[in-house]
C-alpha cells in the first residue's frame, strides 16, 4: 500500500511507500496537503518529497 501526498494549492502530487514517511513529509500540515491511500505499491519516495515551508517567526 502507498500513500499520495497531494498539495491543494498547486495540485502537485507525491507517492510515498511508507505512512510514516508520508506523514512526516507532509501529511500533518492538512491546511496546505490532502493524504491518500493508493491500491498500488512504491518503494520509498520516487516523486521525491515536498519542499518544507520554513515556520514563519513572529517578531514584535
Amino acid at each position: 500500500m502507498a500513500w499520495l501526498l497531494r498539495e491543494r494549492a498547486t495540485g502537485r502530487e507525491w507517492r510515498i511507500g511508507d505512512s510514516d514517511l508520508a506523514w512526516e513529509a507532509g501529511g500533518y500540515d492538512t491546511a496546505r496537503f490532502e493524504l491518500h491511500v493508493l491500491a498500488e505499491d512504491v518503494s520509498g519516495a520516487p516523486d521525491g518529497l515536498p519542499e518544507r515551508r520554513p515556520k514563519s517567526v513572529c517578531g514584535s
